[in-house]
């Protein structure tokens, strides 16, 4: 939250507020819309980890707990709530959360992988450190799936695609806020990727703010781009990619609460 207010300060108040002007209602909308299509992947993508290892869950169920665990990623560090999916599952709680470990983890590689091409190509100064940061991720990669092959039959494939599905529709939205203010080129689409990966190699800040806005406002500086549309559009993503499905998960809770409160009071 300290970075988060220092980044604020540092570009200026009256200029973010600008930026967000130049952004529109409109704009911020079709971002929300975006992200319902984020959670439809997440939520395919929930199902068929599930339907591998806890086969009794169905649909609802699923998207409940997926919202649950939202909920709860948003007030604890590094949103490692999220690995509580499996409390609103009300069954396999250990294998919910290894499996919401895969599901992070299978995102994850996917955003350091697009991150390190895009980086690849802005900085070719980098390319021995990229070199060695891929031959990490691809040992990373086949040890999990070298261990996973063994506990069952998953559909790697389809994982693999609904976690780069995920990726590019975020990044989109990215894309989409900041062209609100900045000239739609080669540099920005590039330097999305690198933000993003960024905040997946530093997942410090708590609910989530924070080390993206500063990647945010690096990356940009450093391409000789203006870093205020960046923040805030770091900041809308936030809003809508991670306070959207946390509230829906609140509301959803707090709804099965009140019926459960009911149901004992009759």
């Amino acid at each position: 939250m300290a970075l988060l207010g220092w980044a604020a300060w540092y570009l200026e108040p009256a200029e973010l507020l600008a930026v967000l002007g130049q952004v529109g209602r409109d704009k911020v909308l079709i971002c929300g819309a975006i992200a319902l299509v984020g959670i439809g992947v997440q939520w395919i993508k929930w199902q068929l980890l599930l339907r591998n290892q806890i086969p009794e869950t169905n649909r609802r169920d699923a998207l409940y707990s997926l919202l649950g665990g939202a909920a709860l990623g948003l007030v604890t560090p590094s949103r490692l709530g999220e690995l509580g999916r499996g409390v609103f599952l009300g069954r396999s709680r250990t294998k919910a959360a290894l499996l919401t470990a895969v599901d992070k983890l299978s995102s994850a590689s996917v955003t350091l992988g697009l991150g390190a091409i895009a980086a690849w190509i802005l900085w070719p100064q980098l390319r021995g450190f990229l070199l060695l940061l891929f031959c990490i991720l691809g040992a990373l990669l086949y040890w999990g799936w070298c261990r996973w092959k063994a506990s069952g039959p998953i559909a790697w494939g389809a994982i693999a695609g609904l976690s780069v599905l995920f990726n590019l529709v975020f990044m989109a939205q990215f894309f989409y806020l900041v062209t609100a203010s900045v000239a739609a080129n080669s540099a920005v689409v590039l330097a999305v990727p690198v933000i993003f990966a960024l905040k997946t190699l530093l997942p410090l800040g708590f609910l989530d703010l924070g080390v993206r806005e500063a990647a945010a406002i690096l990356v940009f500086s450093s391409l000789g781009l203006e870093p205020q549309p960046a923040f805030v559009a770091s900041i809308l993503i936030f809003v809508c990619n991670v306070c959207l499905p946390a509230g829906l998960g609140w509301l959803w809770i707090g709804s099965r609460r009140l019926r459960t409160m009911g149901k004992v009071a009759l």
